[in-house]
């Protein structure tokens, strides 16, 4: 969808055209966010009712009562030059790890999450470096 907008200066007849184009985020939660990207659906964001905010895409990223982890993308509202606070409702729901990055770009909200275990990190980078200073 696109949105037209005139302007015209009266003082110099000239006329400028802005084209206007809503917002376009990923939009998924539970389990189809935890799949490739083809699983997710595309959704235009709506205009924010306050001329303050901005609509943003957001990827939301956190464990549940139960330990299990838990993502979500959407569309959501952000004060103008501020980051999109996370929802009210996770924090009533005990939720932990609470991760909200939000972005301003045309489906930004794709990142994959990938978490390390510490451990099997160290235990490749010793077996690697092991390797080496043993031959």
């Amino acid at each position: 969808m696109y949105l037209i907008r005139f302007y015209q200066n009266y003082n110099r007849n000239t006329c400028l055209v802005f084209l206007v184009s809503a917002l376009e985020c990923y939009s998924c939660d539970e389990e189809n966010c935890k799949k490739e990207s083809n699983h997710w659906q595309t959704v235009k964001c709506d205009k924010p009712a306050d001329q303050n905010q901005e609509p943003v895409c957001q990827k939301l990223t956190y464990k549940s009562r139960g330990g299990i982890e838990q993502i979500q993308r959407k569309c959501a509202f952000a004060l103008k030059n501020q980051d999109a606070p996370c929802p009210a409702i996770l924090h009533q729901n005990e939720a932990t790890e609470l991760k909200c990055p939000a972005c301003k770009t045309n489906l930004c909200n794709s990142a994959i999450t990938i978490n390390f275990s510490l451990t099997a990190l160290s235990a490749t980078i010793f077996a690697i470096l092991g390797r080496k200073l043993l031959m």
